[in-house]
């Protein structure tokens, strides 16, 4: 299996990119055969149709780059070193961080609530393979469509999409969630007009927006951006209950309505950004 899908315009007319790497769900029957997890339990780590939701941009002159495989088999929001001394056997060298320590590495070792994926460590040689057959190739694509954007426009601005679960959000009034996301590393993976730029345009088509509160970027927000060489990256995290039912995991009747103001809010930002 490819372990991506790229969406291609006709023409690459703008310098934006889109990335939904937890989006996937193709589950091997190899992989299942490895969990006592129900398929509905593992699908809860899953940025349920955030590749979908985005798919428009192509339309836009924009490229959109997905995972197909899921989240609770590797997770490419994580440095590759991100491995866990608890999942994996005979594994000598890892970055010990607290994603790690809470079972959430480059393997995850549980899903969203906690459950474990395995009743057995893996082998040193399945993470291997899973990182050589997954996680390397996707983000060697990524590289390469950054590369390319930056030399036919001399700027990229990557948009990381992912969507996030009711109670991930802190609500200060359970009535008003935020339901947009938008990280910068605090200012570092972007220039400042730009994030401010997007928080607004979603703003005024009526979304609640909050930056870098609760999530500031992950991995690929961190390790791609590079602002003094006009590469720009921010990570969106989108309600995830605006448009699916979380718990049936299917969408919900606002789902086109929802795609329909992202996509306005998209085609006015290329329109600024895109020179």
């Amino acid at each position: 299996m490819q372990p991506y899908k790229l969406s291609l315009p006709h023409n690459q007319t703008n310098c934006i990119l889109f990335n939904s790497p937890h989006s996937g769900s193709i589950y091997t029957d190899k992989f299942m055969q490895l969990t006592d997890l129900s398929l509905r339990t593992l699908r809860s780590s899953e940025d349920l149709f955030v590749d979908q939701l985005f798919s428009p941009v192509v339309d836009l002159g924009s490229l959109l780059l997905s995972a197909k495989f899921p989240r609770s088999f590797i997770d490419l929001n994580r440095d590759c070193e991100e491995l866990d001394p608890l999942l994996i056997e005979d594994l000598i060298a890892y970055k010990d961080t607290l994603k790690v320590s809470a079972g959430l590495g480059v393997i995850p070792r549980v899903v969203a609530d906690q459950r474990p994926i395995y009743n057995h460590k893996l082998s040193i040689d399945d993470a291997n393979e899973r990182l050589q057959g997954f996680y390397f190739p996707y983000h060697d694509k990524l590289k390469s469509l950054i590369k390319q954007t930056e030399a036919s426009f001399e700027k990229v601005i990557l948009l990381d999409c992912h969507s996030m679960p009711l109670s991930s959000v802190n609500l200060t009034s359970k009535k008003d969630p935020v339901e947009i996301v938008l990280g910068d590393c605090f200012g570092r993976s972007c220039e400042h007009e730009i994030v401010v730029e997007l928080k607004t345009l979603l703003t005024e088509v009526g979304f609640k927006v909050s930056l870098n509160n609760p999530f500031s970027g992950g991995f690929i927000t961190k390790n791609y951006a590079s602002p003094p060489n006009n590469i720009h990256v921010v990570q969106i995290e989108i309600l995830r209950s605006l448009y699916s039912h979380e718990k049936q995991q299917i969408k919900n009747s606002e789902f086109a309505k929802i795609q329909k103001r992202l996509i306005d809010v998209i085609e006015e930002f290329i329109k600024r950004f895109a020179d």
